[in-house]
Parts: C-alpha cells; sequence; structure tokens
C-alpha cells in the first residue's frame, strides 16, 4: 500500500501584517493539497485599497495557490502586507515557521524613499553591526520645508525601529509619511545588505496593561489649535486638567494655518490701526447670516463675532501669543484685507514665526511654539495638570444614570487610559482623516494636505451618546488642486512636473466631472481671488478631469502652452519646477504624459476606453468633447483639503447638544469638532479669511471656562 503524500496540515491558519499604520489579518483554510478559502481583514480601508481590492486579492489567490500576488497600484504598502501575511500561512500550513534566514553584511547602505515633501525623495544611511539595525541616519529631505512633522517622525520612529528590530514598527501619529519613508529607506537597505526584508516585517508586541487616572475636573480630546486653548482656558479658571492628543505632538492643523481673522482686538488695534475698530461687527453679521442663509444660529455667530476681540487679547495678554507674523518679502505686519470683501481692508492677521519671527514654511509662518509654550505655562498652573500625545480617545465613560464621567483611551503602544473627570471638551479636529467617514457624509474621500490624524473622534463618542450634528455637509477646507497622485520620484524634472501640473489644473482647458458632463459653474466660494477658486470642492468626488484632443497635445508639442496654463502656481504642493513662457514648445510633452499615466494622473484613449476606463457614461463623455473620433488625454485635478468644518451640534455656551435640543450634561465641542453651526451644508466654509482659526480662540476660551465653572 502506498503512502498517501500531503502537501498541507488541513486546518485553519491566521496571521496579521502591519501595512501603513494598520493592520491586515489574513485568515485561511488549507486541505491536504491546497489552499480553499481565504478571508483579508484590512483594518482600514480606502480609496484605493477597498473591498473590491481585496476581492480581488482573495480570487488571485485562491487560482494561483501562492503568497506571490500582483500589488495593487497604489495599495504597495497594503498588498505588500497582505503577502506576508498569507506567506507565513502557507508556512504554517506546511508545518514551518518563518524565521530570520540571511544574514546582513556589516556596513553603511543609502537608500531613497518617497516621502511628504514634494521636491525630492528622503534619502538616509542605515548602518548594520552583527545583524543588527545600528542606526538610521536621514541625509536628505524635504519635509521640514512644508511642516514640523518630520522633526517628529525623526526624533521618535527612527529610535523605535532601532528598539524593536523591525519593519513593523508603526508610524507616528500625525507625521505617518516621513514615518513610512524612514521605514522603507530601511527596508531598502536591508535588500542591500543582503538580507530578505520579509524576515524582518517581525511583529512588534503590544502592552495590555490598564491605567487608571482619576479626580480631574476636565479631559481635553484633542491638543490641536482648540484643544490648547480649551486646555489654557480650563487651567486658568483653576481646574486640574488632562489633555489626549493622537498625533505625536501637539497644535494639530493650528500651527499650519497663517492666522485667525480679528474682530476688534484691543491689543491688536492699539498696535497696528491706532487704537480704532479694524472691522464693523454688524456688517460681518449681517454678512454672515445672509451667507449661511439661516438665523437658527444666530446666538453662536453672534457669540463668534462678540467674542473674538476679547478671545484673541485674553490669550495675548496671558499666554504670550503674538501675530505680528510678515509675509516674506513684505516691509511690514499687520492686518491684511479680506478675501471677499474687498471693503474689510484689515480683516486677518498672520501669526509671528519662529526664529525671530523669520521662520516660515511653504505653507505658512512656523508658529508651533506659540501652542507649546501656551500650553506648558497652563501645565504648571496645578500639579495635576497633564497631557499625553500618542494617546487616542476610543470612548466617553459613563455612569449607571448615562453621566459623562471620564474617556477611555488607547496608547500607541497599547496601553488603555481610563482616565475620570467631571466634564469632556470635544477637540479632535473634526473628520478629513476618516476615509469612510467622508464617504458617509459627501459621498465621496479627498486627499488630504496636512495631517490625516483627525479621524472623527469626537463626532463619533458624542453620536454615541444621542448627539446631534449641525451642518456635517459644510464642504472640506478646500484652497489647492493639484494631480491626485503627486510624483515624488525622479522619473520627471521639476519643470516637467510644474507643466504636469498645470495641464491638470488649468481653466484653460474642457473640464469634466467623473460621470462624463461638463463640469458646472458653480466653481469658487464667491470670491473673484483666482488663487482661492476651489471648483474641486464642489466637482463630484472632489475631482474632476481637463481634457485634451491628440490634435491640441500636437499643438502643445510644437506651438507651447496658452498664457492662463502658464501662469499657473500651485500653492503650498507645488514642486518647485519653473514654468515656460507661453508659445515655448514642450519637445518633450510625450515623456511628461507617459509618465503621468504610469502614476495614475491621466488616461489616454478614444472615448469609449476612457469612458471604460473612468466608468464614465461614454454617450455623456463623446458629447462632452465634442467628438466621437480620435485619441484624447484626461489630466486627474484632484481637491486637497485642509480639514472638515461640519460638526456637532452646540449652543453659545459650546454644550453639545441632543436632536430635540436639550443639553448633554458636562460635554463640550470645540474646533473643527462644533465649526458648522458657523456654517451650511453642501457650501465652503465661510469664505472672507481666518474665520475657521477665530473660532479655536473663540469657542476654547468659552469652553475653558465654562468647565471650570462647573
Amino acid at each position: 500500500m502506498v503512502e498517501k503524500m500531503t502537501k498541507y496540515i488541513p486546518a485553519s491558519y491566521e496571521s496579521k501584517a502591519l501595512a501603513h499604520n494598520s493592520s491586515i489579518t489574513v485568515k485561511t483554510k488549507f486541505n491536504e493539497s491546497k489552499l480553499t478559502a481565504i478571508q483579508i481583514i484590512p483594518e482600514e480601508v480606502n480609496a484605493i485599497f477597498n473591498q473590491q481590492a481585496v476581492e480581488k486579492m482573495q480570487e488571485e489567490a485562491i487560482d494561483c495557490q501562492s503568497p506571490e500576488l500582483d500589488v495593487i497600484t497604489g495599495a504597495t504598502e497594503s498588498s505588500s502586507a497582505v503577502k506576508r501575511a498569507l506567506k507565513d500561512c502557507f508556512a504554517k500550513a506546511s508545518g514551518k515557521e518563518m524565521r530570520h534566514a540571511k544574514t546582513l553584511k556589516d556596513g553603511t547602505y543609502q537608500a531613497s524613499a518617497p516621502s511628504y515633501g514634494f521636491m525630492y525623495p528622503m534619502t538616509g544611511e542605515v548602518t548594520f553591526q552583527d545583524n543588527k539595525i545600528k542606526d538610521i541616519n536621514i541625509t536628505k529631505e524635504s519635509d521640514s520645508l512644508t511642516s514640523q512633522w518630520f522633526e517628529v517622525a525623526k526624533e521618535k520612529m527612527i529610535p523605535r525601529i532601532i528598539k524593536n528590530q523591525s519593519l513593523d514598527t508603526g508610524v507616528v501619529t500625525g507625521a505617518s509619511a516621513s514615518s513610512v519613508a524612514i521605514r522603507s529607506i530601511t527596508e531598502k537597505a536591508i535588500a542591500k545588505a543582503g538580507g530578505d526584508v520579509n524576515d524582518w516585517h517581525i511583529p512588534v508586541s503590544t502592552k495590555t496593561d490598564t491605567v487608571i487616572l482619576k479626580d480631574y475636573d476636565v479631559i481635553v480630546v484633542g491638543l490641536g489649535g482648540s484643544g490648547v486653548l480649551s486646555y489654557c482656558a480650563a487651567a486658568k479658571s483653576g481646574a486640574k486638567v488632562f489633555g489626549i492628543e493622537a498625533a505625536g505632538a501637539i497644535g494639530g492643523n493650528s500651527v499650519s494655518t497663517f492666522g485667525p481673522m480679528v474682530v476688534n482686538s484691543k491689543e491688536l488695534n492699539a498696535k497696528y490701526n491706532n487704537g480704532q475698530d479694524n472691522i464693523d461687527p454688524a456688517d460681518l453679521y449681517k454678512t454672515w447670516i445672509k451667507y449661511v442663509g439661516s438665523d437658527s444660529k444666530a446666538e453662536v455667530i453672534k457669540t463668534a463675532i462678540d467674542q473674538c476681540g476679547p478671545a484673541i487679547d485674553y490669550y495675548i495678554k496671558n499666554f504670550g501669543f503674538s501675530f505680528d507674523g510678515v509675509f516674506p518679502g513684505a516691509p511690514v505686519g499687520g492686518f491684511l484685507p479680506s478675501f471677499v470683501r474687498k471693503d474689510w481692508t484689515k480683516e486677518w492677521i498672520i501669526y509671528t514665526a519662529d526664529k525671530d519671527n523669520k521662520k516660515w514654511y511653504i505653507s505658512g509662518p512656523d508658529h508651533a511654539f506659540q501652542f507649546e509654550n501656551a500650553l506648558e505655562k497652563a501645565k504648571k498652573m496645578n500639579p495635576n495638570n497633564d497631557y499625553k500625545v500618542e494617546l487616542r480617545a476610543k470612548k466617553l465613560l459613563t455612569d449607571d444614570a448615562g453621566k459623562i464621567i471620564g474617556v477611555k483611551a488607547k496608547y500607541y503602544d497599547g496601553t488603555i487610559y481610563q482616565i475620570y473627570a467631571k466634564s469632556v471638551i470635544l477637540a479632535s479636529g473634526g473628520f478629513i482623516g476618516n476615509a469612510q467617514m467622508m464617504k458617509e457624509v459627501y459621498g465621496a474621500d479627498c486627499h488630504v494636505f496636512g495631517s490625516t490624524t483627525a479621524k472623527g473622534d469626537g463626532i463619533r463618542m458624542a453620536r454615541e451618546l444621542g448627539a446631534d450634528t449641525y451642518a456635517l455637509k459644510t464642504l472640506p477646507m478646500i484652497h489647492i488642486s493639484q494631480v491626485p497622485y503627486i510624483i515624488r520620484d525622479n522619473s520627471l524634472s521639476a519643470d516637467q512636473k510644474a507643466i504636469l501640473s498645470a495641464l491638470a489644473t488649468t481653466p484653460d482647458a474642457i473640464q469634466i466631472d467623473e460621470t462624463g458632463t461638463i463640469l458646472g459653474s458653480k466653481d469658487d466660494t464667491g470670491t473673484t481671488n483666482s488663487d482661492l477658486k476651489i471648483q474641486t470642492a464642489f466637482a463630484p468626488g472632489f475631482h474632476y478631469y481637463n481634457a485634451y484632443s491628440q490634435d491640441e497635445i500636437d499643438q502643445i508639442r510644437e506651438h507651447g502652452l496658452s498664457e492662463i496654463t502658464t501662469k499657473i502656481n500651485i500653492f503650498a504642493i507645488g514642486q518647485g519646477g519653473k514654468m515656460p513662457v507661453a508659445n515655448t514648445p514642450i519637445r518633450d510633452i510625450d515623456k511628461i504624459i507617459d509618465q503621468t499615466i504610469k502614476h495614475r494622473n491621466a488616461w489616454k484613449g478614444t472615448v469609449r476606453e476612457i469612458a471604460e476606463l473612468l466608468n464614465m457614461d461614454q454617450a455623456k463623455l463623446e458629447k462632452a468633447l465634442g467628438s466621437k473620433n480620435g485619441l484624447f488625454y484626461l489630466f486627474e485635478n484632484a481637491a486637497y483639503a485642509y480639514a472638515t468644518c461640519g460638526g456637532l451640534n452646540i449652543n453659545e455656551k459650546m454644550n453639545v447638544l441632543r436632536k430635540d435640543g436639550s443639553v448633554i450634561d458636562n460635554l463640550f465641542a470645540v474646533g473643527q469638532d462644533s465649526e458648522g453651526v458657523e456654517n451650511k451644508n453642501g457650501e465652503a466654509y465661510t469664505p472672507w479669511g481666518g474665520q475657521a482659526q477665530a473660532w479655536t480662540f473663540v469657542s476654547g476660551k468659552i469652553a475653558g471656562e465654562n468647565v471650570a465653572s462647573l
């Protein structure tokens, strides 16, 4: 009798691997000869690695009976995580365990990887000694031109990779792009040193401890601008305060803004306006009510106006805030005109920058130090005051009667915190970083300029207790358009990338929405300033396509770009290239197009082919293009959002409200978690300049003082 040979041990096997900063679990079943079932369970999904992509990989795994699956374009990390987890399942089913097999060659190896910086890739050197990662040194990067987050990643990510000796080290929240680049550089260096990168994707153990903190007066959930200001006002009013921040540093998106709207600050008027009012509050109120089209939140709007100046003065006097910022190249600082109402000549102002008011990022003055100094001063006001970064709130704690008594949160290392207090201020920054919630609210996700830390935690937790929302569908804060997948490698020069961006964003082209229809005419917030036009904010899916015929591309090759197109300048996320003079032949247009298509920023084909590629209505597309013959090129123009504005329903005291209008005791909401009360569903947020940042000061002061009085 011949003994039957078995390939696998029949059973169910499960494995987990880290993708970007979330895990992907792979569950499998094997019989004696093959993989019979697979389930891929991502902890988070996005626009690319979605359910359709998951199902495709599941089908491929069954068909090919191997972990060597195709990588989903644009979802390399997620695809690689699936492959590693599946490889582990195959190893287990074969009666083997994945082990470190290849020894690294001692030495220092250089590698580069795309990162958050738009100018050029990040480059670093990784040193190996005795088969261990000894040191990681970043030698070149452009991330720090954009914000302070690279330094946060450098400070936290590098030591953790070295400590864990693992490529499964989680990224630093708020600095994820820089963290991923550091991890990718390390991975490439391992390969150069002769190692198998799969051997270095070792799961990092997490803690299961629970820490209990008691006897606080208030917990502030989120230490972005409004959270820090709430913390400061509560501490100044005598409260014992604990702050929770999910990111690796405090400040949130407020440290990337230019400055707030100002309504008659005595301090700033004395300094920059001869002691006179800088704006007529009655005119502002009338304009505001007209814009939102309703007086249902008139008291909140009136409070936002009346308390703006006093709130800014409060933080100037008590916490050292300063607003003497000067545009690079400008002679002096002071008030700046509204973007919409040109008769409001002194409507907003710029934060004082660090380093003697001279340090600017691409996106504005470096003023994180102001929030950091204010928070540290507030912390010292009571020996019990404290805060913790990389701690994300998960649930509001209540007693048997439903009264709020604290917050449950999770630290980056897995430790659970249960913090008890009399009241909670929600300042989690909206939900721009939550792809699923974005789709639920707007029907589409959106690219993000800035941090994706804001996952809607505050809104979600409050809704679990019956909280109402207000103008949740206020359009995201969108001032920037660019191609969806910015080319961060060296496949094109900076000048070629500038031409690509111009072709995608110029108004001098046929503009087609995602259905194949000519884009509607509603294209801005009412401003006449072309730099602030936000067509993509109103476009379906927050994107559209600039279309060109083959004849138009040939014309560009021989006779160059139009005057309008050569004047395109991408704010903040441009890549440093220079545009050619109008009517200068673009001889390398074919190379630019080839790389644009390769990076999924453009599509080429007949009307039928493009309609199939982009799931458009062929008849509509044919009508929009004006022809059904020949080749066409569609360049995608995508919105980049800074934050969301719609949030929880509150009153003028910042109390969170239920749907029946009653107050949820001891729960407050500020900043992006409540800014919908100043806005309108389906419209851009109030556009005159600095209003969102002004709300951080007003809402933070009011909420902080009110919780201290409970």
